[in-house]
């Protein structure tokens, strides 16, 4: 029978475990710092394929275009240029480790889901000619629902939880 040696003792660290990026908190980061990421990775990508010019180009042709994808862009781009914000907000202010989090992190959200809840509908009514009715509300409901959850889980975590109160101290 093989022997191991018994496990040395951790060093005790200075900061209380509560204090440290760890938990629910972690990785509600680690998401923000991918929902950051992929934005800009796609921005630079596009950058290096078509240079500045050709990049600023595809953006305002794809944005300015009268026709009905480029509406459905324009309408798709605000939840995601909403949800970026939050998520560099996020992770930028956690960062820092600042107590405006507490606060501005769990009100972006609340934008996040109002602005996504307009661009949906928008959506369908760009897409039905303006016959919006209560069946696509009963379509879009399950999303819109679990989009709210998730804010409100947020807010209260923000405004409740142990490790976000002990984390965010400047």
């Amino acid at each position: 029978m093989t022997h191991l040696p018994p496990l040395a003792p951790r060093a005790a660290s200075s900061e209380p475990r509560a204090r440290r990026l760890g938990g629910a908190l972690a990785v509600i980061f680690w998401c923000a710092c991918g929902i950051t990421a992929v934005p800009l990775a796609l921005m630079f990508s596009v950058i290096a394929n078509v240079g500045v010019e050709g990049a600023a180009s595809l953006l305002m042709d794809g944005l300015r275009g009268p026709g009905l994808s480029a509406e459905l862009l324009r309408l798709g781009l605000l939840p995601q240029a909403v949800l970026f914000v939050w998520a560099l907000a996020m992770v930028l202010l956690t960062v820092a480790r600042s107590r405006h989090a507490l606060t501005a992190v769990p009100w972006l959200m609340v934008a996040w889901v109002v602005v996504s809840a307009y661009a949906q509908f928008s959506i369908r009514s760009v897409l039905q000619q303006g016959a919006v009715d209560t069946m696509d509300f009963a379509a879009l409901f399950p999303n819109l629902l679990l989009q709210a959850a998730t804010a409100a889980a947020v807010f209260g975590y923000f405004a409740e939880g142990r490790r976000p109160q002990e984390y965010y101290v400047r």
